[in-house]
């Protein structure tokens, strides 16, 4: 049987991939990369990027691992409207600003509270909640979904997508295994820091907005 992929934080190091995990190319779409295991830079530094060429050893990165490690469904607010629950865990939000961007009428950048889970419909807001690089947001197209429900999420592959001047798109449920062994909840998606500067290691924080970072995707 094929390995099941996985990447790992090293210490103080780049993500090492295992199992077979494609890494596309967001200019074209075209997967770039689809070989069994390699590294991916994490301190922002590399001339190869999205991969590791060694920089970290040179460039004092530090990267310890401060995430919660506990479900998500503990951190999360819980919104209602008819036909919809939208769920909020802002502690691992990449703040890529999707939401905000294309439905403001729901998600309303500096306002508490942010989300107006009648503000569009719930197809609307599906819609929009799929495109969250992070898996912060998520729906349940039922305004009785319990707090401690799972969000609907639709068919994704198994992939790493490296966002222009932003973090690592990881879809398909990839598990994220710390070199100790502990595996952090497994969700469908998730964003991976790679500009070396987020505050809430391995996941990205939005930290690459302040700090300058660019990138092209793959």
């Amino acid at each position: 049987m094929d390995e099941q992929p996985q990447i790992s934080p090293t210490q103080d190091g780049p993500y090492r991939v295992t199992g077979s995990v494609p890494v596309r190319d967001p200019g074209n779409g075209n997967l770039a990369e689809g070989r069994e295991g390699f590294i991916l830079c994490r301190c922002g530094g590399s001339a190869n990027k999205p991969f590791c060429d060694g920089t970290h050893r040179r460039n004092g990165f530090v990267g310890e691992e401060v995430a919660d490690r506990a479900p998500t469904s503990t951190r999360r607010e819980v919104f209602r409207a008819p036909g919809i629950t939208i769920f909020d865990d802002r502690s691992i939000c990449a703040h890529i600003g999707n939401c905000t961007d294309n439905l403001a009428q729901v998600f309303k950048l500096g306002q508490e509270p942010w989300i107006d889970p009648a503000g569009a419909t719930p197809e609307a807001i599906a819609n929009v909640i799929n495109t969250c690089p992070s898996g912060a947001l998520s729906y349940v197209l039922t305004e009785d979904a319990p707090a401690d429900g799972i969000g609907q999420e639709p068919e994704r592959p198994q992939e790493v997508t490296p966002l222009k001047n932003g973090p690592y798109a990881v879809t398909g449920g990839i598990s994220i295994v710390s070199p100790d062994g502990q595996t952090y909840e497994e969700r469908d998606r998730c964003a991976l820091c790679r500009c070396g500067g987020s505050t809430n290691k391995p996941f990205c924080s939005g930290a690459h907005w302040n700090n300058g970072f660019t990138a092209d995707g793959a």
